[in-house]
């Protein structure tokens, strides 16, 4: 997925997919690792998105709807592969998919990037600091209503390990300010590393991000937040090479 990947989701991890925006501003379009905060902070309301409902007593869990849309509980649906790596482990690339989608939702970090190939481009091998980097910047302006998929193919010798599977879905979503409704398309490509990565599951290893039907044209968000990241370390790196001259000079 964003790039859900997140890395992103494109999920990827999913990526990290960042935009600004502000209530008076159309919602711009946006791959999948996250939206980033605007510098004005939304109350949000209690069970938005359902990240803040209870889920205590009997089965409240499994009886919240799964936020990728599916009409099934959480925990019958997404939850299963957030919680059980035996179940992400036997799960297809679609149910993948929208389980990336569902991560971003919930503030999965750790699936996040869990489910994210090592060969992606947007990977960290500082997986902390990646997470952080997730945390910070994860939707928190849009609520994320549901995932809708458009086509899954699969290439190659499943037996042998170099399988490839590709996922075409629709990835909706509300601005918490203004209520517009808005939304991706994006390709992704998962494959296996082998089963000493997340017992053999598929990894989300690239994404094709496009306009959904009737949205402007689409931002790699993923690209747009690594040329941050290099512009703050050359900023800070030039602040103390400027500063070491300064010292030297006198």
């Amino acid at each position: 997925m964003v790039s859900f990947v997140l890395a992103l989701l494109s999920i990827g991890y999913l990526s990290h997919a960042f935009v600004h925006t502000t209530p008076c501003r159309r919602a711009k379009y946006f791959s999948p690792l996250s939206a980033k905060k605007s510098s004005k902070q939304t109350k949000r309301p209690p069970n938005a998105n359902n990240k803040n409902s209870s889920t205590a007593g009997f089965g409240g869990a499994a009886i919240a709807p799964c936020p990728c849309g599916s009409d099934m509980g959480y925990m019958k649906c997404c939850g299963r592969l957030h919680k059980d790596p035996k179940a992400y482990a036997d799960a297809t690339a679609e149910q993948v998919v929208r389980a990336r989608y569902s991560a971003y939702a919930k503030r999965d970090v750790d699936f996040i990037v869990g489910s994210t190939h090592p060969l992606n481009k947007n990977f960290i091998s500082d997986i902390e600091h990646w997470k952080e980097m997730i945390r910070t910047n994860c939707y928190d302006n849009f609520e994320l209503t549901s995932c809708e998929i458009l086509s899954e193919t699969y290439e190659g010798d499943a037996e042998g390990g170099n399988q490839v599977a590709q996922v075409k879905f629709v990835a909706k979503m509300t601005q918490v300010d203004s209520r517009e409704k808005t939304a991706f398309m994006e390709t992704s490509t998962f494959e296996r590393a082998g089963k000493h990565i997340a017992n053999g599951a598929w990894l989300y290893k690239d994404g094709v991000i496009e306009p959904a039907p009737g949205m402007p044209e689409a931002l790699n968000l993923d690209e747009e937040l690594k040329k941050e990241e290099m512009l703050k370390d050359k900023l800070e790196n030039g602040s103390q090479e400027e500063l070491q001259m300064t010292r030297e000079a006198h």
